[in-house]
């Protein structure tokens, strides 16, 4: 993730910023669990703040469990840290979406090995129900029904997440599938106008399908990873477009005012 700096740190709620580009600098392992922060004055002329926002921050921070101050000595990373990402997975990833990318990385690695597995366990009932998700989400993609997509499309890789017949990855499974509900409706959401979106992600739903039908593990495996593959590639295309549209707007806005063209 890229780094934030005093160039895009801006008012208001300017210590909650701050707070924000220190998290992802303590879950990045920048500062490590033990370590002791830079010193506030260091800290505030790297922001171009006040002391006085920039503990602010370390006080949003200290509340949250992720810091200890040690008065008089300063602020070190609480060893809190690991159980508090852990809880607060969703909260982490509402505020930060810039972790989109990773967040599809680590899906990668899990649906592909749990598409792997459900190949070679699945049962004829596992198989009626990942087949009846795909008729609800194939209904819903026509109804253009954005709610039901993304509850469809969980339901479908949870199926085939039991069907690989492993309660430590069914839970697994589960608690990501909940936690991240509301992001896979916005992915949805932010892939809509792409072309033919549904068509291909319906086709990429059935693929998995049918590789864990035949029983071919390395089929299933690879298509859940292009299933994703295809997932970032258009949300990054999109914010490209969103990107080149906003320029030209503004280059539009820049124009009326030009002397000699009214």
């Amino acid at each position: 993730m890229p780094d934030k700096t005093a160039a895009n740190i801006k008012q208001p709620a300017i210590g909650m910023q701050i707070a924000s580009v220190l998290e992802e600098r303590i879950l990045q392992n920048v500062y490590p669990i033990g370590c002791k922060l830079p010193p506030e004055r260091r800290l505030a002329e790297e922001f171009g703040v006040s002391r006085q926002s920039l503990r602010t921050a370390l006080h949003i921070l200290a509340t949250r469990g992720l810091l200890n101050t040690r008065q008089g000595d300063g602020n070190y990373v609480s060893g809190n840290v690991e159980e508090t990402f852990h809880y607060g997975w969703e909260d982490l990833i509402d505020a930060h979406e810039n972790m989109e990318s990773e967040v599809l990385d680590f899906r990668r690695g899990i649906e592909g090995m749990l598409a792997a597995l459900a190949a070679q366990r699945r049962t004829e009932a596992d198989l009626a129900r990942m087949e009846s998700w795909l008729a609800k989400l194939r209904e819903a993609y026509a109804q253009n029904n954005l709610d039901r997509q993304s509850a469809a499309d969980a339901a479908f890789h949870q199926a085939v997440a039991e069907a690989a017949h492993n309660i430590l990855f069914t839970r697994l499974s589960d608690g990501l599938l909940r936690l991240l509900t509301g992001q896979t409706k916005r992915n949805l959401g932010n892939m809509f106008g792409m072309p033919d979106m549904y068509a291909q992600l319906m086709a990429q739903h059935e693929a998995i399908f049918t590789a864990i039908a035949q029983q071919n593990a390395a089929a299933a495996s690879q298509a859940a990873c292009r299933h994703l593959d295809y997932v970032q590639n258009c949300l990054e295309r999109q914010r490209e477009q969103q990107n080149r549209e906003a320029v030209s707007s503004a280059l539009a806005a820049s124009d009326k005012p030009k002397p000699g063209f009214e």
